[in-house]
């Protein structure tokens, strides 16, 4: 979550479940089609059906696009560091694993230690 996103942190969250108009608040999700790592994408064009589905995943929010472009380098800088590709799902292992290295920033690539 974006450092603004994060000081109305419950504010911010609830707003997204209900369905709050939110100008400039922005969430981070998989990509929408294959060519991309993930997808910035503004609150204001989310569905109502989307929101509701099981499978709509946030991954991050942020105030601004900005502050949503630096989000999502932070995810892919650690994303890259802790798996040596470009692989949410790798990823996600990884944290699973509580390696705990990305966040130190020590290089280290989970899929080839498993």
């Amino acid at each position: 979550m974006g450092d603004r996103a994060m000081k109305n942190r419950p504010n911010v969250l609830r707003g997204i479940r209900e369905g709050k108009v939110m100008p400039d608040t922005y969430v981070i999700t998989l990509p929408e089609s294959g060519n991309h790592i993930l997808d910035i994408r503004p609150v204001l064009l989310l569905k109502k059906e989307e929101r509701e589905e099981d499978k709509f995943l946030v991954l991050g929010v942020a105030s601004g696009y900005g502050e949503a472009a630096e989000v999502v380098r932070t995810m892919v800088d650690d994303m890259f560091r802790l798996t040596g590709t470009f692989d949410w799902n790798a990823f996600m292992r990884c944290l699973d694993d509580g390696d705990g290295k990305a966040a130190s920033g020590e290089s280290a690539h989970c899929e080839e230690a498993q």
